[in-house]
């Protein structure tokens, strides 16, 4: 009883130390010298010396999920107790207003109560710079090194560990009325850990070690008071470690234009379409061109909240005797503040991967078809979340996935009920 009570008091400790600390989320893609500059002073609560501090603590996945390794129905899928913790670190020293250090530092602790191999610390670093000088230049350059456990990609049944560690270099050119522009260039090492489950030997470090290479353009106008019209494009080659996976070895083109709206008020995102072609280095196998799309919005109305959501990309396949697989996932969600203090949430999202090349099966009757994979992806979400103070509430939620597809062992479902805490009632 004595362990029980001390565990409970430690996780009411660090849930009142996250409700005193929390910190919104931001999204991605550039941000002019000043405009971060002025987010951290405005947002910054903790000062210790010339230091200042941007402390987080993340609460999530705390419940029960019935199929840990998203196995079929027929294999006897394992259940398990989950729960994830996640302390971030935001750490910025300023200096007379041209030079910005940062670093952040997530490490990440996720538990299961049966499955040991899923217990992992997973951790991210990433040290920063940004420099302006004559009033309109900036260099940036950083450092980033990630380490989890993760499904990389809807391909993924089961977990692997993945290991990025990545370098990039940019140069903007800022006006007064922050336009902007200019160029990057980022190298990221990919490497993965094999997964040697029962029915699962996967040798994912041959099939998937990559390095990526990439140059790139972006341009940023304001056409609001804090949304921007931007267009970005560049190049990236990817370079597969092991010898037998050079057949894998690619380049693409890209280009991007949308519209990012502000990281807070009533309508909030980025809405982001383009179109990508990719070439694999031998002529024999089977490229990809056409529209890609990273959009996630949301929008504030009286009592409600609105999202949408649409990722279209091609996606490395490890799977398959092809390069890459196509991915599609369209969400939409919509939130009722039914009072101050009680908010209900719903969420559906709908996804299809597509594979390019006829591949060669075994039928369950033993004759031989050859058929080019589909599958198609449902994902529901229910649940409510109780304000507790500010914007941080305690969510209990219920989500259902599910997997079709058109070959007929890779159909799976899963569901998973338990808790989290947001930051963003």
């Amino acid at each position: 009883m004595k362990k029980v009570f001390l565990v409970f008091m430690f996780l009411f400790l660090l849930l009142l130390f996250s409700f005193s600390v929390a910190m919104p989320i931001y999204g991605q893609g550039y941000r002019t010298f000043r405009e971060e500059l002025e987010q951290i002073v405005k947002q910054t609560r903790w000062r210790i010396g010339p230091f200042r501090l941007y402390p987080t603590i993340r609460l999530r996945d705390i419940g029960y999920d019935d199929n840990v390794y998203y196995q079929r129905e027929e294999d006897k899928p394992v259940s398990d107790y989950t729960a994830t913790i996640s302390p971030q670190a935001e750490i910025y020293l300023i200096f007379r207003n041209f030079l910005i250090l940062s670093l952040t530092e997530n490490p990440e602790y996720v538990y299961y109560f049966k499955q040991k191999r899923e217990r992992r610390w997973n951790n991210t670093i990433s040290p920063e710079l940004k420099f302006l000088f004559l009033n309109r230049f900036v260099i940036s350059g950083r450092y980033s090194y990630r380490n989890r456990r993760r499904r990389a990609t809807s391909e993924f049944d089961v977990r692997a560990n993945e290991l990025r560690e990545s370098y990039k270099g940019s140069l903007f050119y800022e006006t007064a009325r922050r336009t902007s522009f200019g160029i990057s260039a980022s190298s990221e090492k990919i490497s993965y850990e094999d997964i040697t489950l029962p029915g699962e030997e996967i040798y994912l470090s041959r099939l998937l070690n990559r390095e990526e290479r990439s140059g790139n353009f972006e341009f940023y106008y304001r056409i609001f008071s804090e949304s921007f019209f931007f267009i970005s494009g560049g190049y990236t080659e990817y370079k597969f470690e092991h010898i037998q996976s050079r057949w894998r070895d690619s380049y693409s083109y890209q280009a991007y234009s949308g519209i990012r709206f502000p990281f807070l008020g009533k309508t909030r995102g980025t809405l982001s379409l383009g179109y990508k072609k990719l070439l694999p280095r031998r002529e024999e196998k089977r490229g990809f061109s056409g529209l890609v799309g990273n959009t996630s919005l949301d929008f504030r109305i009286r009592r409600f909240r609105l999202r949408f959501q649409y990722n279209r990309d091609c996606r490395f396949s490890y799977w398959s005797n092809s390069i890459y697989f196509i991915e599609d996932r369209y969400g939409g969600g919509i939130s009722f503040y039914l009072t101050k203090f009680l908010r209900l949430d719903y969420n559906f999202s709908y996804g299809e991967a597509n594979y390019p090349e006829l591949m060669l099966l075994q039928m369950p009757d033993g004759r031989y078809e050859e058929i080019k994979r589909k599958d198609i992806y449902r994902i529901n979400t229910a649940g409510f979340v109780f304000r507790i103070i500010r914007n941080t509430g305690i969510g209990l939620m219920v989500n259902f996935w599910e997997r079709e597809s058109n070959i007929f062992w890779a159909s799976r479902n899963r569901g998973f009920i338990g808790g989290y805490v947001t930051y963003e009632f």
